[in-house]
């Protein structure tokens, strides 16, 4: 497959807003290219890697979006375009934007050196499809290939969820996966004793990963992966966990939503979110009904366990 590779090269004061550009255009997924910041993610270590990639330090970074080379992506450009003139126009100079096409395999394959197993909290480890892991008895062990779904689990987010879910997980519950990315959130809970979970996300890239992820840790049976978001998830369902590690804005406006389709005692774990968003962010989940019982940082990075009373 074919990708659009939009780059636009901007001040790191507007980046988070560059990404939400692209996102809200319609990219499957956006990659910050910083040359000072401090990142465990093989993203941020495969560019580092090259430095003809790398911008100059104490320069401008960059803000790196993808879209299938297809009928579509030039409606996906324009509205990019526009949304940027918009900020401009706002006084946020975003800066310049370049276009090129790129090949999922050579993008995908360029980073997998980077990608290691690790260990996430006392149970979980996450080990690429492709590398050895020497379980321990009681390890679980998520195998995972992101491609192009953006989820490897070495962000800070994912892995504050996968350890928020080895305190709130039991056997035989029904779990939501809102915006499962590559699945691996919904892996983990399926390994951690879950007896069922629907994984939904709006980028079709998105279910197919998590869905050939789900087989390769033998889940197919136990996690469903569909395009959708949770505003079509029929409430009187009912789950026990919900999952959301997505970004701040969309937790925000589907905070009623989420707590509508938690069974009373059921638990939310949030992600995706800075420090500066976290009390935004949790105020509109509590405004909603739900109870905070905690709240774990990395970096400034936050993820929140609450409860639907």
């Amino acid at each position: 497959m074919t990708w659009i590779e939009i780059t636009v090269e901007t001040p790191r004061q507007y980046s988070e807003a560059v990404s939400a550009v692209l996102s809200e255009s319609g990219c499957a997924g956006t990659v910050l290219v910083d040359p000072d910041a401090e990142s465990s993610d093989p993203f941020a270590e495969w560019v580092r890697g090259d430095q003809d990639l790398l911008p100059a330090a104490g320069g401008p970074c960059r803000v790196q979006g993808y879209v299938p080379f297809d009928d579509g992506f030039e409606a996906v450009l324009t509205d990019v375009r526009e949304r940027l003139a918009i900020l401009d126009e706002c006084g946020l100079p975003t800066g310049d934007l370049t276009v090129k096409r790129v090949s999922e395999e050579s993008w995908s394959e360029a980073w997998k050196a980077f990608f290691k197993p690790f260990r996430c909290g006392q149970q979980l480890v996450v080990c690429p499809t492709w590398e050895e892991w020497n379980a321990a008895p009681k390890d679980l062990v998520l195998r995972i290939d992101p491609g192009m779904a953006f989820g490897t689990g070495s962000h800070p987010t994912s892995q504050l969820c996968l350890m928020l879910l080895e305190k709130c997980v039991h056997p035989g519950m029904r779990v939501l996966d809102w915006g499962a990315g590559s699945g691996i959130l919904s892996i983990g809970v399926c390994l951690l004793g879950a007896g069922a979970c629907k994984a939904i996300d709006l980028d079709p890239v998105a279910v197919r990963t998590t869905a050939d992820n789900s087989a390769a840790n033998g889940l197919e049976g136990r996690i469903t992966a569909a395009a959708g978001s949770i505003e079509a998830e029929p409430p009187e369902m009912g789950y026990d966990l919900i999952l959301a590690n997505i970004v701040a804005d969309p937790i925000i406006a589907g905070a009623s939503e989420l707590y509508s389709r938690l069974l009373p005692g059921g638990n939310a774990v949030v992600s995706g979110f800075v420090e500066r968003r976290a009390d935004d962010v949790l105020a509109a989940l509590v405004g909603a009904g739900l109870e905070v019982c905690e709240v774990v940082a990395e970096e400034d990075w936050r993820a929140a366990l609450l409860r639907r009373p």
